[in-house]
């Protein structure tokens, strides 16, 4: 259910320090999807909408020509993966748009990926006009090379112009250390810097998600020059 609780009190959320899990993944409960690829179920259930998953390949590990109804969205956490699109090396994030298809090939690493809806193996012919959104979220200056609103002084916002009707919606928040923002949603990870999330220090890829397929509110905040953070939400058709 939604936490409503202080954001203090607030035990309903999975917090996962990335870079510990990178060096030690056998701990966490991964299973085998498809051959050198393994997942971790975050949110929601492997055939059921919404849901987001960490996805782990050893070299050459590769998904066959699938599509997606509603949007998905991929980060590299680290590693690197092609697709029909191009590369995404460390620090890619991509949201494949509803309609868009697409086969994984030459994939490495670690990865956190959100989908409104499971990926579709039946076999359908890739939308030529469904291009994916692509971001560098390690660029150092990336909050200049988007249109950041300001939300008041020390923080700033960028709503990442997704399909409305591809089920998630995603924003970058930009924290300087006296920013204090309240998101509201289903999973943040911090892109670049350090910041608080519910009062926990937090550095570079530590991932806050909430088991529940609802949303809850988090309390973001600066602790230093800058903080960078990715936000994802689930959006319940009516």
């Amino acid at each position: 259910m939604t936490c409503d609780r202080p954001l203090s009190s607030c035990r309903q959320s999975t917090r996962i320090d990335l870079n510990a899990l990178i060096q030690a993944p056998d701990p966490y409960d991964f299973f085998t999807f498809k051959p050198h690829l393994k997942k971790l179920i975050l949110s929601g259930a492997a055939d059921a909408q919404h849901l987001s998953i960490l996805w782990y390949t050893i070299p050459n590990g590769s998904v066959g020509q699938h599509y997606h109804t509603q949007t998905e969205a991929i980060y590299t956490i680290h590693g690197s993966q092609t697709d029909t699109n191009g590369v995404y090396p460390t620090g890619s994030l991509a949201f494949n748009p509803p309609g868009s298809a697409h086969a994984i090939t030459h994939s490495s690493g670690f990865f956190l990926l959100a989908y409104a809806s499971p990926p579709n193996f039946d076999p359908i012919a890739p939308d030529p006009t469904a291009s994916p959104i692509q971001i560098n979220a390690l660029a150092p200056d990336l909050d200049t090379q988007y249109p950041f609103t300001p939300v008041h002084e020390a923080v700033s916002v960028y709503p990442i112009p997704l399909d409305p009707a591809g089920g998630i919606r995603a924003e970058l928040v930009n924290l300087t250390a006296a920013g204090q923002y309240i998101y509201r949603g289903n999973c943040l990870l911090v892109l670049q810097g350090c910041c608080t999330l519910d009062g926990t220090p937090a550095d570079r890829h530590h991932l806050v998600v909430t088991p529940s397929l609802d949303p809850q509110s988090y309390r973001v905040g600066g602790m230093g020059d800058r903080c960078l953070v990715l936000g994802l939400a689930f959006e319940f058709s009516a």
